[in-house]
């Protein structure tokens, strides 16, 4: 922990970042002229204008005020001072205009980004492989981009135009100052250089705070959970346990503001300092005009353009440089964006795979299957064998932990076996096209999805390949006992799902279940995956549902996980797991003969009902 502080309080400039920074700066520039070519141009070019007319408006009325001390002199008005008026009012009128277009195109380009970066890394999201999702370092990332969005994207293009428009404006005050005096150029520009390693220096900070205490962010926002989802409010509440989770949640996000809070403590000593700085190198340098007039030197009008000029050098130096700053800290993010967005597979997909019929029901064969998790030691299976021939619905129990879902984890490609391989009509899982395998599969895993639709879709996502065919969706229903519920509810099948939207219900957690069984009955998978999917069923629920699932037609398979040996003892064989290996496989009536570890724990659960 020490060492992670340390990092925090002396990070390093880093050139690297320097250049990820371009790097980031070329891909969304590549990105825009591809788009939104015409909108940037826009900016751009409005953008252009709005920088360069002060300076013109700044000469002209220098001009104006030269020719008022010769008119005040005595001098008739004359047809060039007229004209300088015309154009001082003009360079007054055109910039609000301008930067009111522009101020339009950029919102635009901020809609844009918004749009089409949300939905970027939404796909990337639901891309990524779920061995990836499992994994702490890149939960990490996730939790990073998350908590950060789209806005770092959006602010940093946002901040690109105007780099360009403090840059335009660097040069343009800094071609006067040196028509006149070439060094005083370089004594501000020197004076305001830290002001921008200041900025860099705080940048690094803030991101190595989100970097370094990414876990400790996840952790927040996974106890923040319990306060959004009722059915976890309402466990704090009968438990009594609000204000302990309100005060770890305080410790969690007070130890993350508290080194925010030092980092800006310190940002603000240092930009006093850089600030006072090059306000003291402004000064001296104002003074020397100043006393060129007094000498006779100068004329009072280019003395105001003058001063004018130095004040936007300064002022654009700065914004310049902050922006440059606020450039480098929004890069870091954008770059973890931009990791997301690349993030390789870590699931290598064969292009192309081998392509599995729609209309065959595949042999599956689990050959010596060893496993361990990434990161792990010890193995969850060790040497699994297991075939599964194709219509024939089997069973896995064991223990909690023994990897029956690890099982069903391998199957679905999730992971690869570290040993072993998994086959499927004869040919290795990882030679397949997983879409052509997937079309075959339906699976419901212990967490499944809850859909806030009105019913028919919630139960018609189960296949969207095809149309919402009201008839298979209630034939759906009614193999998972949901149309007993849905019936009930007012606009039945037209039922909007959740409290949280009008006129909306909120299932019970039973209720959820069937719904999310209707939908594996109504994708008509070729391969059924049942992960407990009875666990919240009443019982007379339960034994109807297995009925049907044993009325499948013979060419459907069904690979069932269950803690009831009331349902599983149905199935054309049972498979034993313990401590990663089949330790035994047969009939009900078989196992039982066995006197093994399935008599044992039948009788276990019979004894129960007695």
């Amino acid at each position: 922990m020490e060492k992670q502080k340390l990092s925090l309080d002396n990070p390093k400039f880093s050139f690297a970042a320097i250049r990820e920074m371009i790097t980031n700066s070329l891909r969304l520039a590549k990105i825009l002229w591809q788009e939104k070519r015409g909108t940037t141009f826009a900016i751009g070019f409005f953008l252009l204008f709005v920088s360069i007319m002060p300076f013109f408006a700044s000469g002209v009325r220098g001009l104006v005020i030269n020719e008022l001390v010769k008119v005040a002199g005595g001098r008739i008005v004359s047809d060039y001072l007229l004209l300088l008026i015309t154009a001082l009012l003009l360079f007054g009128f055109l910039p609000p205009l301008f930067s009111t277009i522009q101020n339009y195109f950029s919102r635009r380009l901020w809609l844009f980004l918004g749009e089409h970066f949300e939905i970027w890394l939404l796909e990337r999201t639901g891309s990524i492989d779920v061995a990836l999702h499992e994994d702490p370092k890149h939960s990490d990332l996730f939790t990073k981009v998350r908590e950060n969005g789209v806005f770092r994207i959006q602010n940093f293009v946002d901040r690109q135009f105007f780099l360009v428009a403090n840059i335009i404006e660097v040069l343009a005050a800094a071609v006067i100052i040196f028509a006149f005096q070439w060094w005083i150029f370089l004594v501000i520009f020197i004076a305001m250089i830290p002001e921008l390693f200041a900025e860099i220096s705080y940048g690094q900070r803030v991101w190595g705070i989100f970097n370094a205490r990414a876990e400790v962010r996840r952790r927040y926002w996974s106890m923040q959970r319990h306060f959004n989802w009722l059915p976890w409010l309402i466990e704090l509440k009968v438990f009594q346990n609000t204000r302990h989770f309100l005060s770890r949640l305080s410790d969690l996000l007070g130890s993350f503001m508290k080194e925010q809070a030092a980092i800006d403590r310190k940002k603000l000593l240092i930009r006093t300092l850089t600030a006072g700085l090059s306000q003291t190198a402004t000064a001296f340098t104002s003074g020397l005009f100043i006393f060129q007039v007094i000498n006779g030197n100068l004329q009072i009008g280019t003395l105001t353009f003058l001063l004018a000029s130095l004040g936007s050098l300064r002022q654009s130096l700065s914004g310049f440089f902050g922006n440059l700053g606020r450039q480098y800290q929004d890069s870091l993010f954008v770059t973890d964006i931009f990791k997301l967005i690349d993030t390789k597979p870590a699931i290598f997909q064969p292009k192309p795979g081998i392509m599995l019929p729609d209309n065959h029901t595949p042999e599956i064969i689990f050959e010596n299957v060893t496993f361990v998790y990434p990161g792990r030691d010890t193995p969850v299976l060790k040497n699994f064998s297991l075939t599964i021939a194709p219509g024939e619905k089997i069973a896995l129990v064991g223990g909690n932990g023994a990897g029956k879902t690890t099982l069903i984890k391998l199957l679905c490609r999730f992971y690869d076996p570290t040993e072993g391989r998994i086959l499927v009509n004869g040919s290795d899982l990882r030679h397949i096209d997983l879409e052509s395998f997937y079309h075959l599969m339906g699976v419901l895993f212990q967490d499944y999805a809850s859909y806030h639709f009105v019913v028919k879709e919630a139960i018609g996502v189960g296949r969207m390949d095809k149309q919402n065919l009201s008839q298979k969706v209630k034939e759906a229903a009614h193999a998972s006992e949901a149309d007993i519920f849905i019936e009930e509810w007012e606009k039945k099948y037209e039922q909007m799902l959740g409290k949280e939207f009008t006129g909306g219900v909120q299932p019970s957690i039973g209720q959820w279940q069937k719904l999310a069984l209707a939908r594996t009955f109504y994708r008509d998978p070729r391969v059924f995956i049942l992960d407990e999917p009875t666990s919240s069923i009443d019982a007379e629920s339960e034994a109807k549902i297995f009925e049907k699932l044993e009325s499948l037609p013979d060419d459907r398979s069904v690979i069932l996980i269950s803690h009831r040996f009331s349902t599983v003892r149905q199935a054309n064989r049972i498979c034993v797991i313990e401590d990663g290996h089949a330790s035994e496989i047969g009939t009900h009536q078989e196992l039982l003969k066995k006197n093994g570890t399935y008599a044992r724990l039948f009788k276990i659960q019979a004894k129960g009902y007695q």
